[in-house]
């Protein structure tokens, strides 16, 4: 009987995790227009290609670093390239939608390093040093770290340009970073090696809902693996792609559409089709950014194949609403907070109920734009198990709902 009563929860739980995920905002790093310098921290409009906020700015914006171990803080130099969070530029990005936490691993140094964006207008940049990445020669571009992601079982990854070091690493409180070792070559790729610096270096790496990872390269080749097991197997070119556009970016929308960026050029953004390797322009000509890295909480959509991990059926994001996300669910310290991405301005209400309907909760927020994060608390005496959240506008309209766990 037991079983036959975990089956369900264990179910919902995986529905609400990949809900949880999505999202319509993407973060790049980016260089100011006609340059060649990746310090810039940017959102992005998935579903337009804008830019919504300047999450940093180094021009602009004098930020510390805190070394996470000694809880120590490197105040900016003036003249310095150091220790401002992106000084050494750079390549490799991720972002957690659970924890709200930007990840990257700057060009030349051994440390993993992170953004508080819960509120993104004004981060908090964390940096662990690690002996792991300590062994790398970061001099030699075949170690330097330009493809990272979150995975769709939560733990982040990073991968060196020869494909020699994949390195894991858990988010959350204290991140763990562990080098999980080679990539290996897939009998069939013949020629096409992960490891070429002509095909395989450079680029990005995107998570699919199949449990794959994918490097998209710099020259467009495109590979697919199973961290677990780390045999790349190499699934073709990238069609459709203009000759000036090389990859440097890559991250899944809030559809599970692969959008493509490129570091130089002023090129516009590309959807890419991972069943075909085919490309084609997104947004139009005039939204376009030089960013060396994408990072977003979204899946690229895929099969579910495997482990069975992911549900089957229709894309796992065709019931979640567009506008509004929720995190963390499920609940785990009676607080989750909502971002309300594209919803209109003006009085809202947020209402969490139980499943008969009741209203355990009505807090009346005031959005003033696309972007703005609002915490709600519930009471400590709440029962663990399912509840609904709502959101409600002025004209008494719901915009938004969702089911979430209090663990």
């Amino acid at each position: 009987m037991k079983k036959k009563t975990l089956l369900p929860v264990f179910f919902l739980f995986s529905i609400t995790t990949l809900i949880a995920q999505r999202s319509s905002f993407i973060y790049a790093i980016s260089s100011p227009e006609n340059q060649t310098n990746w310090v810039n921290i940017q959102m992005l409009n998935a579903k337009k290609g804008e830019v919504v906020q300047t999450v940093f700015d180094p021009s602009t914006q004098k930020k510390s670093v805190v070394d996470f171990s000694t809880n120590t803080t490197f105040a900016r130099i003036a003249n310095s390239r150091e220790p401002y969070p992106t000084s050494t530029m750079v390549a490799a990005a991720a972002y957690d939608g659970k924890n709200q936490q930007f990840f990257f691993i700057p060009m030349r140094i051994p440390e993993l390093r992170w953004a508080d964006v819960r509120q993104p207008a004004s981060p908090n940049f964390y940096t662990l040093r690690s002996p792991v990445l300590s062994t790398l020669n970061l001099n030699d571009p075949a170690n330097h770290i330009t493809r990272m992601v979150i995975g769709g079982d939560k733990y982040g990854y990073a991968l060196t340009n020869d494909g020699n070091h994949l390195f894991r690493f858990t988010t959350g409180k204290e991140p763990v970073i562990t080098d999980l070792g080679n990539l290996v070559d897939a009998a069939e790729n013949n020629s096409v090696s992960i490891h070429s610096q002509c095909s395989s270096w450079g680029g990005d790496m995107v998570a699919g809902t199949d449990g794959n990872l994918f490097v998209i390269s710099h020259n467009k080749h495109v590979f697919k693996f199973d961290p677990d097991e780390r045999i790349a197997t190499f699934m073709g070119t990238i069609k459709g792609l203009p000759d000036g556009f090389h990859v440097n970016g890559s991250a899944a929308d809030q559809d599970g559409r692969v959008i493509l960026s490129c570091s130089f050029g002023n090129q516009p953004y590309y959807y890419l089709d991972l069943e075909i390797l085919d490309a084609k322009m997104a947004f139009s000509k005039d939204q376009y950014i030089n960013a060396s890295d994408l990072a977003s909480a979204n899946l690229a959509l895929r099969p579910a194949i495997n482990k069975g991990q992911y549900i089957t059926g229709n894309s796992p994001f065709a019931a979640t609403n567009q506008k509004i996300a929720m995190y963390p669910n499920p609940v785990t310290e009676n607080r989750f907070q909502l971002n309300f991405e594209e919803t209109g301005i003006g009085v809202h209400h947020i209402q969490v109920m139980d499943l008969s309907g009741k209203i355990l909760l009505n807090k009346t927020v005031t959005i003033n734009g696309p972007g703005q994060y609002e915490g709600v608390e519930l009471q400590s005496s709440i029962s663990k198990g399912l509840y609904l959240v709502k959101v409600v506008n002025s004209a008494s309209k719901t915009v938004y709902t969702s089911k979430f766990i209090v663990q």
